[in-house]
């Protein structure tokens, strides 16, 4: 599995959080496995997107980024992405 984790800036948690679930269904559509987003501060946010390879993930996190930031006022302020090592879930 391969994880993608993406911090947001924004200034409304609500829109934020309509975002994320109107995105759901095309970032499942894209071959993801599983989307979380946790609140990092009062104007920002972490999501993390397990997927079944880097490749699919390649595929797709760009294109989903992009559409994020054009359904609500935030931008991608950090990226990081790397082989899931452990999993408790």
């Amino acid at each position: 599995m391969f994880a993608t984790f993406t911090d947001w800036e924004f200034s409304d948690m609500d829109a934020m959080v309509s975002t994320g679930t109107a995105m759901w269904p095309q970032v499942q559509a894209a071959g993801a496995l599983s989307f979380t987003a946790t609140a990092t501060g009062p104007g920002t946010a972490r999501t993390r997107i397990v997927w079944p390879d880097a490749a699919t993930a390649q595929a797709a996190i760009d294109g989903l980024r992009a559409t994020a930031m054009e359904m609500t006022d935030t931008k991608a302020t950090a990226m990081a992405a790397g082989e899931v090592m452990l999993d408790f879930g």
